[in-house]
């Protein structure tokens, strides 16, 4: 069974447990320093910024919640600038375009990403905005994060040295619409927070379970005629699969096909389909 353990913003764990999937024990939170990028884990990586499961969800956990939620890279320096940068709050997205958090964001994620370990994490910058930081776990380790909040949870105002900071390096002016936006942004409450991090973690679980599949998704000409259908059924997925195309495109007759794959596998044809 997965599991995935999320740390809200006041401290408290939150379990979530998925019935299939990576096998992730339970740990209790650690300092860890992420070792360099697996090539499979780049290659996961790329397949879940683009796989329909991820756009689809993204787009509607945004529209319900007014958040923005980012795939960002196992190696946190790796992740695409367009995706780095996604932020719909507006007092984040100004400061992103100063040279007070030009990486502040960066840094901020690569702080999180050190402490976890399976688990998701939860902490504030000095502007006390939230962010979590959920991993997807696979057999092969994290592949990617799921970066989410950057918003307000508590009625604190701007931090007095972060805005010494930030005034020392822009006119008045903008510093004043950077408190402006700051006090203008919406505060959640812990509970509100706390839903969403619980759909976020079910969501992570699912990109999980889908990695893992891309993980042992068969190349192509890997020969056998359980990889050959393998491939067959992971190209043809979106669309309507037959026993006969299958046996048809490996060539050996339905029944023989069923044994072999049964045999390999422990799965029927139609529930590997399935899963």
């Amino acid at each position: 069974m997965s599991s995935l353990t999320l740390h809200s913003c006041d401290g408290q764990p939150l379990m979530l447990v998925s019935p299939r999937g990576a096998k992730n024990l339970f740990y209790w939170m650690t300092e860890t320093t992420h070792n360099s990028t697996p090539k499979e884990a780049e290659i996961v990586y790329k397949e879940l910024l683009g796989a329909d499961l991820f756009s689809i969800y993204r787009t509607a956990f945004e529209k319900v919640t007014g958040q923005t939620l980012a795939l960002i890279h196992p190696d946190i320096i790796s992740t695409p600038e367009d995706e780095a940068s996604r932020c719909k709050n507006d007092f984040c997205s100004l400061m992103l375009d100063t040279e007070v958090c030009k990486s502040r964001c960066t840094e901020h994620s690569i702080d999180l990403s050190k402490r976890i370990d399976q688990q998701a994490f939860t902490a504030s910058c000095e502007a006390n905005i939230t962010t979590t930081l959920i991993p997807i776990n696979t057999k092969v380790g994290i592949v990617a994060y799921i970066r989410s909040g950057q918003v307000r949870t508590n009625e604190k105002e701007i931090d007095p040295n972060f805005f010494l900071k930030i005034s020392a390096a822009m006119p008045p002016h903008v510093s004043r619409d950077v408190v402006m936006l700051f006090d203008a942004a919406r505060v959640y409450t812990k509970d509100e927070y706390k839903s969403q991090l619980t759909l976020l973690g079910a969501f992570a679980l699912q990109l999980s379970d889908l990695a893992n599949n891309l993980l042992i998704k068969p190349a192509p000409g890997s020969g056998g005629i359980v990889d050959v259908t393998k491939h067959y059924i992971h190209e043809k997925l979106s669309e309507k699969i037959s026993l006969d195309a299958l046996a048809e495109n490996a060539k050996v007759t339905n029944s023989y096909l069923c044994k072999q794959f049964k045999k390999a596998t422990g799965l029927t044809v139609v529930e590997y389909i399935n899963r």
